[in-house]
């Protein structure tokens, strides 16, 4: 009697592991293999922490990238513009800056593998803060009250971005399967049908009354951006669950996702240029910066379920984190963007760079390569933001 309960219990087990079952509970660590011996805070830390890395080379990559193109610029001023054809192509330092932008993107997409987009997307005032350190320690320009104020701000909000964020993460060790539970929310459903209904209304209204406002560029950017970050944080965590013995590859939502990654990622990159070349950068990067990070939470929460096990007091603190981080990136924007910039400063980029993809900063000299020739904003070297066109 004893061998054939055993032996039941054994196929039930078999089974039980062999079967798909039409309504599965992500949130069971126990059932994900991918997370074991990993806490949910600790995989929170070391997401957060890579994000981190990845956006502090992002600021470096950009003033080196910058650096390159003042330089070739001043050299041709010196030689005069018919002496000097020379292509910062040719720059090493250009190329060390595209090198180390690369590094920086990656560790933000591996980042989305980790800790919630809740957590990873606000933390993109990390390059922010950096570019106004590196700023003030080496183009010697003058620390303003606003950056102290900002900074300590930007740090308190991320402090509490990463106390309060989802006590449960829903995608770490993602596969297919989940990931296909997830789209057939009815939430969800909602979700995008609202989003599309507003993104045609937007261009509808951009292209009829031949609007340019720049809350409806970024809006446009912002929402498209939401499922950049949906996609990014799908990516990543299929890849991650196949670095760790259970491969993702035969899943057809996989290359879904690399698809839709990729062509929000180019619509989002296409509209928040727009808005830097009609826009002073002192109203695009605050704007760009909430309006992003607002999607990008809302995407994972509403996709991933990422306040799920929350109380109302920790949606409220991290409510409160997120609102530091966007008052940190304003006052730090507009200390820098409002002072007169020298000669000395001519390696300096936008102090604050709005993030899209996975964090990524908007230079218009990142565009030169894409679009070809030269950039317009080059012949006026000593100037950080692009001029507002009227």
């Amino acid at each position: 009697m004893m061998d054939t309960s055993e032996s039941f219990k054994t196929t039930a087990m078999a089974n039980a592991s062999t079967d798909q079952p039409s309504v599965y509970d992500p949130h069971s660590l126990a059932a994900d293999p991918a997370m074991a011996g990993m806490s949910h805070a600790e995989a929170v830390l070391i997401g957060s922490a890579v994000a981190v890395g990845g956006n502090l080379l992002i600021s470096v990559s950009m003033n080196a990238q910058r650096f390159a193109h003042t330089s070739q610029q001043q050299q041709r001023d010196a030689d005069g513009a018919e002496k000097s054809r020379s292509s910062y192509l040719c720059n090493w330092i250009w190329w060390v800056g595209l090198l180390l932008m690369v590094g920086g993107e990656l560790g933000n997409f591996a980042a989305y593998s980790f800790a919630p987009a809740s957590v990873v997307a606000p933390l993109g005032m990390t390059t922010v803060l950096a570019n106004a350190a590196i700023a003030v320690v080496f183009l010697k320009e003058t620390l303003h009250a606003d950056d102290i104020l900002g900074a300590f701000m930007a740090v308190i909000g991320a402090f509490l971005i990463i106390n309060f964020s989802g006590k449960e993460e829903p995608s770490a060790g993602l596969s297919g399967h989940i990931l296909i539970g997830y789209l057939k929310q009815p939430v969800l459903i909602t979700y995008l049908s609202v989003e599309l209904l507003a993104v045609a209304l937007i261009w509808y209204i951009r292209e009829t009354k031949n609007l340019k406002s720049v809350v409806l560029t970024l809006l446009m950017s912002s929402l498209i951006g939401s499922w950049t970050v949906i996609a990014a944080k799908a990516v990543a965590g299929l890849l991650r669950m196949t670095l760790r013995g259970h491969s993702q590859f035969g899943q057809p939502i996989f290359y879904i996702m690399i698809v839709i990654l990729a062509v929000t990622a180019v619509l989002q990159v296409k509209f928040l240029n727009q808005a830097m070349i009609d826009n002073p950068a002192t109203v695009v990067v605050p704007t760009n910066f909430v309006f992003f990070t607002v999607s990008a939470i809302i995407g994972g929460v509403v996709f991933y379920q990422e306040f799920r096990g929350l109380h109302m007091l920790e949606i409220l603190m991290f409510t409160i984190g997120c609102c530091l981080c966007f008052a940190g990136v304003r006052f730090i924007t507009l200390a820098h963007n409002a002072a007169p910039l020298q000669k000395s400063q001519s390696l300096s980029p936008y102090i604050s760079a709005p993030p899209t993809l996975f964090g990524l900063a908007a230079d218009e000299n990142r565009f030169i390569l894409i679009h070809g020739g030269s950039s317009s904003h080059d012949s006026s070297p000593s100037r950080g933001v692009p001029p507002d066109h009227k």
